[in-house]
């Protein structure tokens, strides 16, 4: 299969999502209950494992017009720069309840710790696929919620139980999300307990297709600050950033996270 202007490594490297390993010359994750290995050989990638070019192209966002969008995010010299060196980063449409709960339980939590609870929820209420386990459905997580306390969530536990059921009962309506606005959406999303701004604007760009989407962390705060002079308050510096960068400020964003966490690496 080959998706234009791709590359896997940056794509499944930059931070977007935590259950994919790097095994030598392949990357090795589980979408919905298929395990999956992909290794990319020029502009062709290779796959391992039951799963459709159709899954593919949609969890790559194949259907994005990348070309128009570095072109549009490149309106200085600091992001048009970086989309050249980066070329063939993509953001990725993840399942918004893998997604959501995932961002979740991330709150507070180092990228080892995270991988940790993630992987332990799998364990225990995922099904097993040799070797490796699904992300469980908020169902499965009802079903057997007493074993939550076995996961080593701490305080994320009540409420990772809490949002499986709310989704599970409709009062989470995730398509709904969708197809409202941008500021519906994250402002909905905030009334659930454990989602602030940011994993707000994680599950909206990563999964709902709100491309405005500009998470901020750390990394993303002291490049705002260095480049642009912007600081402050979380809404001022997302709202400097979507109004500087318009419609794909989250392809920006992940620009400049791949960016900074380079830099972090090579200290």
């Amino acid at each position: 299969m080959r998706l234009r202007l791709f590359d896997l490594d940056l794509t499944l490297g930059c931070g977007q999502v935590f259950r994919w390993r790097r095994e030598g010359e392949w990357w090795r994750g589980v979408l919905g209950e298929r395990q999956v290995r992909l290794r990319q050989v020029r502009e062709d990638l290779d796959i391992w494992g039951a799963v459709s070019d159709s899954l593919l192209r949609r969890y790559f966002r194949d259907d994005d017009d990348i070309d128009s969008i570095v072109k549009d995010i490149s309106r200085d010299p600091y992001v048009a720069g970086l989309v050249r060196k980066y070329r063939g980063l993509r953001l990725i449409r993840q399942d918004p309840w893998e997604c959501a709960a995932s961002y979740t339980l991330a709150t507070y939590a180092s990228i080892p710790r995270i991988e940790g609870m993630i992987e332990n929820v799998c364990r225990t209420f995922g099904r097993k696929l040799n070797g490796r386990y699904s992300f469980p459905t908020p169902a499965q997580v009802l079903e057997r919620k007493e074993a939550a306390a076995e996961c080593n969530l701490g305080f994320r536990c009540g409420r990772f139980v809490e949002f499986a059921r709310k989704v599970a009962e409709g009062e989470v309506d995730f398509e709904e999300l969708r197809g409202v606005g941008y500021e519906d959406c994250v402002s909905k999303l905030k009334r659930l307990d454990g989602v602030g701004d940011k994993v707000a604007d994680c599950i909206a760009l990563f999964a709902l297709d709100h491309l405005e989407a500009f998470p901020v962390d750390v990394r993303i705060a002291r490049a705002m600050k260095n480049v642009y002079g912007v600081t402050g308050s979380y809404r001022k510096v997302s709202s400097f950033a979507r109004e500087h960068f318009g419609r794909y400020a989250g392809y920006a964003q992940e620009y400049i996270y791949v960016s900074e966490e380079r830099k972090r690496k090579d200290r």
